[in-house]
């Protein structure tokens, strides 16, 4: 019944974003639709690297902290990353200006508005990630997942609509602007919800820094994060910088977002099992159970999702543009391929959480290098083809490469 109800959540989260980006690829079109997820993407990437992993870092110690009644290291693990993220957010925003300048000199002027808005979301972005995972390290799963899966898309959504409502039309600018209203808006609420959810007066306790401690374990899962999220940002900004027709961005990042349905359902596994597999790290055989049963839960889930899709793919694509439909096949393709990676990479949360998270990051960084490498040449010869090959690929190799380590360095396998 939990589970149900977490993917209750997160489907209707991914519903409204289905909305949304009806409502954007309508009035924006393929092109126009291309330009706004670049923006987002870069903004997403760089909130990434501007938290320096405190996000993932929270759910290896806050449980832990929780069950020993640590709270002065709790405080001081929610203040130092919180302050270190702003201070990083505001000292980029002031460097975007170089940014400015090199665009100019190289004659990139159409890529100006997209590193703007990158600068404006980046630091909502990082503040709306932080209060999700801590929520989540809290143990609060529903709060977490109806805050940061449902109410900032259903915002969005609304937002839009009400604009289109006065306006008729909406362009890439006052999407973006409504997209960090959003934003703002789920943060005021995450707040509220992270103070109370607190089993102490935060503001009236001291706090205890381990500043070494959390990074030792917090950088490496930076660059499992980082490469996770890159691997996806790569194709959209290689098909921008390489690719000559212009709407294949747009038809890009509509494939990934339609099939992203399928790591919805990975991440419902992963708000069950993030804040508790740290707590029973030193039993191998409670921890082998545990991601063998929720491996096939994500199975049986995967299958039934891919099914639905492939049979109405058609009328999925066509609901989003015509255009769309000429992709049925590569569709399929990226479904079935999406649906075994994400089973693939339930080993990753196993081994960042069990203190192998330095082993998790040496894979990610190596697949960080090859994708680097790869993606690129095979959109130069390619296209979007063969951004969605090296896409299903690279995110297959990571997860093959992650099941084997844990088996390797905790004996622990799927079966």
């Amino acid at each position: 019944m939990k589970n149900i109800i977490l993917l209750a959540i997160l489907y209707a989260g991914f519903t409204a974003e289905y909305v949304t980006n009806k409502f954007l690829t309508g009035n924006l079109d393929l092109d126009g639709l291309g330009d706004f997820n670049v923006a987002v993407s870069v903004a997403t990437l760089f909130s990434v690297i501007f938290i320096l992993g405190g996000d993932s870092g929270l759910n290896r110690f806050i449980p832990k902290y929780l069950e020993n009644r640590e709270w002065k290291k709790i405080k001081g693990y929610i203040a130092y990353y919180l302050k270190l993220t702003l201070i990083i957010c505001i000292c980029a925003g002031s460097l975007s200006l170089a940014v400015d300048y090199f665009l100019r000199r190289y004659h990139l002027e159409k890529l100006l508005h997209e590193s703007y808005f990158a600068m404006i979301l980046t630091p909502a972005l990082s503040v709306f990630t932080i209060l999700g995972a801590l929520l989540l390290a809290m143990h609060r799963r529903y709060l977490s997942s109806l805050t940061t899966e449902l109410l900032k898309p259903l915002l969005f959504l609304g937002g839009i609509c009400i604009w289109i409502y006065f306006n008729a039309t909406i362009n890439e600018y006052e999407a973006i602007a409504l997209l960090l209203s959003s934003l703002l808006l789920t943060i005021t609420v995450q707040s509220w919800l992270s103070l109370k959810s607190i089993p102490f007066d935060f503001f009236g306790e001291k706090l205890q820094l381990c500043i070494s401690e959390w990074r030792s374990a917090c950088i490496p899962m930076l660059i499992t994060d980082l490469s996770n999220n890159f691997v996806s940002v790569i194709e959209i900004w290689s098909l921008e910088l390489l690719h000559s027709n212009e709407k294949s961005v747009g038809a890009f990042s509509l494939l990934v977002f339609i099939s992203s349905i399928i790591w919805v359902n990975f991440s419902a596994i992963l708000y069950f099992i993030s804040s508790r597999i740290s707590t029973i790290e030193n039993d191998r055989e409670a921890l082998q159970k545990y991601y063998s049963s929720n491996a096939l839960w994500l199975l049986l889930i995967n299958i039934f999702t891919t099914s639905i899709l492939i049979v109405n793919a058609e009328s999925i694509l066509g609901w989003f543009h015509s255009d769309m439909i000429a992709y049925r096949n590569w569709f399929n393709f990226i479904l079935v391929g999406t649906s075994i990676n994400a089973i693939l990479r339930l080993a990753s949360p196993f081994l960042r959480l069990t203190g192998y998270a330095r082993e998790a990051s040496a894979i990610s960084g190596k697949i960080l290098v090859i994708s680097t490498v790869a993606t690129p040449v095979a959109i130069w010869f390619f296209g979007i083809e063969g951004a969605l090959v090296s896409l299903v690929c690279i995110h297959f190799i990571r997860g093959l490469w992650y099941s084997v380590s844990l088996k390797t360095v905790r004996g622990i396998a799927l079966v």
